[in-house]
């Protein structure tokens, strides 16, 4: 049982490590092996095609310039062999192309083909090189569609796909590539854990917001990459990548604002809620936009950007900002900034890890240190019920006294010859006091302190037959709106009488006030009877307040300290804070 439960517990550690390797070893396979076994091909001469001519016009639309590039194919085995093709990169730029004696021709995009906004996105055009080409001419017209691109010089090559991917652009990729794999894999694994473990809803909105931007930002960087459409292009088209890597971005952004929002595990305040709508409102006008054809998704991203910053901020001092916040915030921007600018700069993914590496960092420490945090949270809290079951029915055993309920029963019995009236109240008395009891057996949640003082108030009429003339209890209590757990109060009270009276000492005064502060509400239970040792040995005194205290401690987060003097007279102040709930005002 101990084997069994030692690997129960180290379950979901081992969860985590196990995925942590197999990302890993996938990282080392992609970073230092970069091609796929079934594309490696035996090294293929290749050649940079340079242009015969080169032809620039200004147009009123677009980035207002069009170039027409003209070669000829040279009549080569290496130019003309099966599978060599005419391979060039693109970034929002439309292409067109022909060859003498064909008719024109278009792989991805040109100026007539209906698409989302204007840009055909980052692809590749190829042009097969076939032996009947050899000596023939090839036009080439490339329209930039930003000014970002405009002076964007193409590369023209000749050479093979498979060789082109495997020996040339996987591995200038492998670092983002691999990362990019590794964050929306691990993100992924992430996300899916939220729906398989049993954790408290803040726990799952934690994991599950930050398990989605490592995904959306791996997506964002992989689809930024050459190699990725030229990949993609066995199984799907190119162009589609670009706009998934802008949605991508755009969700990255405002799911980082929702992580913000709820990363401190408090409750959210309305100025982080209201970021979170109009970051969504603003990331879905923009997209409607954009299909309508009236802004462009490229030249908008940078704004979104920004403002969803701006908003960032706004949410991020609007709650007060702990630590937990400030190392999302902060490494958030620095590394997306650095990564934005590099891009900027040269028009590549591929020299911007930082953000990548920064979001697969957070991934592994604080997202698996949440799930570590949250399952070591819930052992607690079972071992916790454990303890308030346990307390729970030592307290019942403690009530339930057949002496006690005997000789009720027998001034019942004689009260019903001499006063019948007074024998019905006892009755409704003693039966309240044993529903309350009994009740609280099974009871999970703080009642109501008017329930507990009947309870008490029963439990007092029902001892007074016995002790006519030796008790007095008074009541100051005011201050009923606040909640604690089932008998806290009548056991206290019964503690006083019996040892007391039951003792033989007496008479006997006991007071119960109630008084509210600030922080929470106040009970006392005072009395003028025989004082004791609040350190002594567990005697049965001792062991039923140590219930009490047990479950205010357990229920509602109370305390209970005593003052007993000596020789007479004690005092057991009972405290239950406002935060838990129990003592709100």
């Amino acid at each position: 049982m101990n084997v069994l439960r030692k690997l129960k517990s180290a379950g979901p550690d081992a969860a985590v490590l196990a995925v942590f390797l197999v990302c890993v070893l996938v990282v080392a396979l992609i970073y230092f092996n970069p091609g796929f076994t079934r594309y490696s091909s035996a090294v293929y001469p290749f050649f940079i095609l340079q242009p015969d001519d080169v032809q620039e016009e200004s147009i009123p639309n677009y980035a207002g310039v069009r170039r027409t590039y003209t070669f000829t194919i040279p009549e080569t085995n290496t130019a003309t062999t099966t599978g060599a093709r005419l391979m060039v990169y693109l970034r929002h730029t439309i292409a067109r192309y022909d060859i003498e004696g064909s008719d024109l021709h278009n792989d991805l995009a040109e100026d007539e083909t209906p698409h989302i906004g204007q840009t055909p996105g980052n692809y590749w055009i190829s042009i097969p090189m076939r032996p009947i080409y050899g000596g023939k001419t090839v036009r080439i017209v490339l329209t930039p569609v930003y000014d970002s691109v405009r002076d964007v010089e193409p590369t023209f090559m000749v050479i093979t796909k498979d060789a082109l991917l495997t020996m040339m652009e996987l591995p200038k990729d492998r670092l983002i590539l691999s990362l990019g794999l590794l964050s929306a894999i691990a993100g992924l694994f992430l996300m899916l854990m939220v729906f398989a473990m049993p954790l408290p809803m803040a726990e799952k909105r934690r994991l599950f917001y930050l398990g989605s931007v490592t995904v959306t930002a791996g997506l964002w960087k992989l689809c930024g990459l050459p190699s990725v459409p030229l990949l993609f292009e066995y199984w799907c088209g190119q162009k589609v990548l670009w706009y998934i890597g802008a949605v991508s971005y755009i969700l990255m952004m405002i799911l980082s604002l929702r992580l913000l929002t709820v990363m401190n595990g408090r409750q959210e305040n309305p100025l982080g809620k209201s970021c979170i709508f109009a970051s969504a409102a603003l990331g879905f006008v923009i997209l409607l936009l954009q299909m309508l054809g009236l802004v462009e998704l490229h030249q908008t991203l940078i704004w979104f950007g920004l403002g969803i910053s701006a908003l960032h901020l706004v949410s991020l001092f609007g709650q007060k900002p702990g630590r937990t916040e400030l190392l999302w915030q902060l490494p958030f921007f620095l590394t997306l900034g650095i990564d934005l600018l590099i891009y900027f700069i040269t028009g590549s993914m591929r020299s911007a890890p930082a953000f990548l590496l920064w979001c697969t960092l957070n991934l592994f420490v604080r997202g698996f240190s949440f799930i570590r945090e949250a399952i070591l949270r819930e052992r607690l809290l079972r071992i916790k019920e454990e303890e308030l079951r346990d307390a729970r029915i030592k307290t019942m055993m403690n009530q339930i006294r057949p002496h006690f309920i005997f000789n009720t029963l027998s001034s019942i019995y004689v009260l019903c010859m001499d006063n019948p009236g007074q024998a019905m109240q006892v009755i409704q008395d003693f039966t309240e006091y044993l529903r309350a009891n009994f009740t609280a057996l099974t009871a999970t949640e703080p009642i109501t302190f008017s329930d507990e003082l009947r309870h008490t108030k029963a439990y007092v009429a029902v001892e007074s037959l016995r002790y006519t003339d030796k008790l007095r209890v008074d009541y100051d209590t005011k201050h009923t709106a606040f909640r604690l757990p089932p008998l806290t109060l009548q056991p206290l009270v019964e503690n006083a009488i019996k040892h007391c009276l039951g003792k033989g000492i007496g008479p006997e005064h006991i007071t119960v006030r109630t008084w509210a502060e600030k922080t929470g509400a106040f009970i006392s239970v005072e009395d003028d009877g025989p004082g004791f040792d609040p350190n002594g040995k567990d005697d049965e005194q001792h062991v039923g307040i140590k219930n009490v205290r047990q479950r205010l401690q357990l229920m509602c987060g109370g305390t209970l300290e005593i003052q007993s003097g000596s020789p007479r007279g004690t005092v057991i102040t009972i405290f239950i804070p406002t935060q838990g709930g129990s003592g709100r005002q």
